[in-house]
């Protein structure tokens, strides 16, 4: 591959990568207490209604979460349900 090749693939390869960062909930001053027993309340939230097969309405937790103060952010703090 050529020098200009290489380039390409290097700036594509960036690109992707900054594309595909993480996101992961954080919430200001939230101990990791509070993340888990918000957590496990909107995930308890978001099994209710849904069909066998189904673990989570991801809608629905994230709104739940974001009701509470959370947000996702790229390298935050706590990995929720389904992130």
């Amino acid at each position: 591959m050529s020098p200009r090749g290489y380039l390409a693939f290097a700036i594509l390869t960036a690109i992707g990568a900054a594309g595909c960062a993480e996101k992961h909930w954080s919430k200001p001053d939230a101990t990791v207490e509070d993340f888990n027993r918000d957590s496990h309340a909107c995930g308890l939230e978001a099994q209710r209604g849904v069909f066998v097969g189904v673990p989570v309405n991801t809608r629905v937790y994230r709104s739940c979460m974001f009701a509470r103060g959370y947000r996702r952010v790229e390298g935050g703090q706590w990995v929720g349900l389904k992130d």
